[in-house]
């Protein structure tokens, strides 16, 4: 059996099988269970009024989710790069840094699995050149059912819920919805502004098992996917106009 097939266990964003050790953890982000609410269509945003609109910009944004592999086989497995390219959403700023935010939807389907041009930029923890079967292998087991379950629930939701700190470092609290569960994420993030664009970046560390799934246990945990995934973030949004009174 090829390797690379047992490994699926899936973030946040999501997905599967990973490398030798855990990288060193993002300081300050950790998951904050929202008690486990069964989640729901959120409502329409209602910006505020006279607010300044940005629309991400999906060709010039990134997000990676970076999955490990753990147990006593794990050289028997790959750590791997979740890549997408084509976020949507917008941020909006009010007249406080309280009244900004931000909605950003992440499609699952289109995930794309261990390119290598994301893989050499992670670093020696994931070396080139994944089969292409092997990455056809990974997306359908992180799309089946009892991970993302990509048919039923296409798309990840992340949208602010509280805004402090400064203008260029806000320290933000937002909800992610991944299938049909949501939780509270603590996300610092730098933000510059340049050329009527905005650009946003950070990482935060979430656990699987926060969102209901499982990470993939083989052979009495001998080869395991790590629970903790890491997501990188960096996002371009144009201005847009804005918002009605």
């Amino acid at each position: 059996m090829r390797k690379t097939s047992y490994l699926f266990g899936l973030l946040a964003t999501l997905a599967l099988g990973a490398c030798a050790p855990l990288p060193e953890r993002v300081t300050g982000p950790k998951p904050v269970p929202a008690e486990g609410i069964a989640a729901r269509p959120s409502p329409q945003v209602s910006l505020p009024s006279n607010a300044q609109v940005w629309r991400i910009a999906p060709a010039e944004s990134s997000l990676r989710i970076l999955v490990y592999r753990g147990g006593t086989m794990a050289r028997l497995g790959h750590n791997h790069v979740i890549s997408s390219a084509d976020m949507q959403g917008q941020l909006w700023r009010g007249p406080t840094l309280e009244s900004s935010g931000f909605e950003i939807t992440v499609p699952v389907n289109t995930l794309i699995v261990d390119d290598n041009v994301a893989r050499t930029e992670e670093g020696d923890d994931f070396p080139l050149n994944v089969s292409e079967d092997a990455k056809a292998g990974t997306k359908a087991n992180m799309l089946r059912p009892t991970l993302l379950d990509g048919e039923r629930f296409p798309e990840i939701s992340i949208r602010a819920t509280r805004i402090t700190g400064s203008a260029t470092s806000p320290e933000v609290v937002a909800s992610m919805r991944i299938k049909d569960q949501t939780r509270e994420i603590r996300l610092p993030v730098t933000l510059s502004e340049a050329h009527g664009a905005l650009a946003i970046q950070g990482s935060l560390e979430i656990r699987q098992s926060d969102f209901g799934i499982t990470p993939l246990s083989l052979a009495m945990g001998a080869l395991t996917v790590q629970d903790t995934v890491k997501i990188k973030f960096r996002l371009v949004a144009k201005s847009a106009t804005a918002a009605s009174p």
